[in-house]
């Protein structure tokens, strides 16, 4: 069975990744990649967890109110975390992801096509990010997702968030709203090829606003990493075996 799964998945995403590449290419002449790309996202994802044998439970979906626009923010233990929030999250949200995964050939340029911001380590400047985000927020009137640590952990912690969401949070007046991401972890390991059949979970707390940062930053940040710990199950860790430059 669980070879029958590894083949059912990968025949997925290698016939499924190009078709809905060339979907979104299609649709981008007319200008509608945009407004079709989270919905051909969220296809492309239940498909792949149904392929994987991947199951999801969530709770607190009642804090998402499905004609509003927030910034949600979660922990990040495994590459699988992303296909979870493009199943689960409504359509209407876009992601930042690393420049690595966009050079992917079909799946980088199925995120670029559906309107996903890429994030160049080491280059990008935060406020290039931030005005990219708020274009999403303000202009396309979706929501948007940070890894708050802003990258994955290696050891199953969570450390120190980024003040990326939050500042933009304060630019917008648009509400945070934690997540804790659960089992990926054991689902897709990182360094492994292939995932595996398990559960994973997926936490969703209360919406809150950032009205002033200033001198409480240090304060808002670690508030919400505790916030989102408690979602996730994880434990609060110091400093990070590696680092990072994404926002």
């Amino acid at each position: 069975m669980k070879y029958i799964r590894y083949i059912l998945f990968i025949l997925t995403l290698f016939l499924l990744t190009p078709a809905v590449t060339i979907i979104l290419a299609f649709l981008r002449i007319f200008n509608l990649a945009w407004t079709f790309g989270g919905h051909i996202s969220k296809f492309w994802a239940n498909v792949l967890l149904f392929s994987s044998g991947v199951k999801v439970q969530i709770f607190g979906m009642e804090n998402i109110h499905p004609h509003h626009k927030y910034i949600f923010i979660s922990n990040h233990i495994s590459h699988f975390d992303s296909v979870i929030l493009q199943g689960k999250l409504p359509s209407k949200y876009r992601f930042l992801a690393k420049r690595e995964l966009f050079r992917i050939p079909f799946f980088g340029w199925a995120l670029s096509l559906a309107g996903h911001i890429k994030v160049d380590r080491g280059k990008g400047s935060l406020q290039k990010i931030l005005d990219q985000a708020k274009n999403i927020l303000e202009k396309k009137g979706a929501s948007i997702h940070f890894f708050a640590e802003s990258t994955r952990s290696t050891d199953g912690m969570i450390y120190p968030f980024k003040p990326g969401a939050f500042i933009l949070a304060q630019e917008t007046g648009v509400p945070i709203i934690p997540m804790g991401i659960l089992g990926t972890g054991d689902v897709l390991p990182k360094g492994a090829r292939l995932p595996r059949p398990a559960q994973a979970v997926l936490s969703i707390g209360k919406p809150f606003m950032v009205s002033e940062i200033g001198s409480q930053l240090v304060e808002i940040l670690e508030n919400a990493r505790k916030t989102v710990a408690a979602l996730s199950g994880q434990e609060l860790g110091t400093t990070r075996p590696e680092s990072s430059h994404k926002p």
